[in-house]
């Protein structure tokens, strides 16, 4: 990666010392994630040398996520789908959960051991048990990415769903599987009014970052206050000290959730400079991410990982963190 270095303000300098100080934590660590966001005023910019297309990694832009006919959310078409399309693709994460007694994540090995959850609206594309689905995923397990393609055309606001595979042998499944097999399951009601999606991602898109994982970017200007994203979670019995990509989801810390859309992705800012902050409603198992200051196109979005401070997770990311913020101290002091 390159460093560029304009001429500066004293300030701007500082800041970039602080930055390159930071990195070459990260490079002696071994630590792979972003945690610096978009450089601002042009003080640092990285070059990773590759070009790289919005929506190539995640996109969920065909998908809009809304209140089923079920009480819960399920995934519709925000635009008409043809037969073979794309209909969404994402990164799956792995989390150290039991998929047999949660429903929520996929199965993401062969020898069935191994579980994820995905990006986007992945999670919430509820299964036809009549044999009436309008999409299949397929999954890539080598790469930790998937692709989610019509089976059929699909209109304008109907409902997309999927056949879980896993219904022959999941435990969390039973029931769906004994409904299906007796043959009264019937096709997939509709929800009598459309009701507003409860995600809404737009304005990110995500790209690989400069540290080969992959970051949530701004799609176009943000104002300082307005709402980057907001969406829903769903909670898995995982032990969050293990998993670096879960949410803390109540105030004792004993309970965790992962996040819809792009949120998973949002780097930290171990440097002060995040520009974005999550609301969590916890009661209602949503979030919203708002801007704290204005945020340029392209610039990576970051915040901060509230549970740095005693997640056993998060311990090399705390450490870098004192790091990085007594070598700011020391180059405050030398400008000084």
């Amino acid at each position: 990666d390159e460093i560029r270095l304009p001429q500066l303000h004293p300030k701007q300098a500082a800041r970039m010392m602080r930055v390159a100080a930071a990195s070459a934590t990260f490079a002696r660590r071994g630590l792979r994630p972003a945690f610096l966001g978009a450089s601002q005023a042009g003080a640092v910019r990285f070059f990773s040398g590759k070009k790289v297309d919005r929506g190539a990694i995640i996109d969920c832009s065909k998908v809009l996520a809304r209140p089923d006919a079920y009480g819960g959310v399920g995934a519709f078409a925000a635009v008409p789908i043809k037969k073979g399309d794309l209909v969404e693709r994402g990164v799956a994460r792995v989390v150290p959960a039991d998929g047999n007694n949660c429903q929520y994540v996929f199965t993401w090995s062969e020898d069935r051991s191994v579980w994820a959850t995905g990006s986007g609206i992945s999670v919430f594309y509820n299964a036809a048990l009549d044999g009436s689905n309008n999409s299949e995923m397929k999954r890539y397990l080598d790469k930790d990415t998937f692709e989610i393609f019509a089976t059929r055309d699909i209109e304008e606001g109907e409902e997309i769903t999927h056949l879980y595979k896993s219904l022959e042998w999941r435990d969390c499944f039973r029931e769906l599987k004994e409904l299906r097999d007796s043959g009264k399951a019937g096709a997939p009601k509709k929800p009598d009014v459309l009701l507003p999606p409860v995600i809404d991602c737009s304005k990110a898109y995500a790209k690989e970052d400069v540290y080969g994982g992959v970051g949530a970017f701004a799609a176009k200007p943000i104002k300082k206050g307005e709402v980057v994203e907001f969406g829903i979670v769903r909670r898995l019995p995982v032990d969050g000290h293990k998993s670096t990509i879960l949410f803390t989801w109540c105030p004792d810390r004993s309970a965790w959730a992962a996040a819809s859309g792009l949120a998973p992705f949002y780097n930290t800012a171990l440097d002060g400079s995040e520009n974005t902050v999550m609301h969590r409603y916890f009661d209602k198992d949503s979030f919203e991410i708002v801007a704290l200051r204005d945020i340029d196109e392209d610039e990576e979005l970051t915040h901060v990982y509230r549970s740095i401070e005693w997640r056993k997770c998060f311990q090399d990311l705390k450490k870098t963190r004192q790091e990085i913020r007594s070598s700011a101290s020391s180059t405050n002091d030398e400008i000084k």
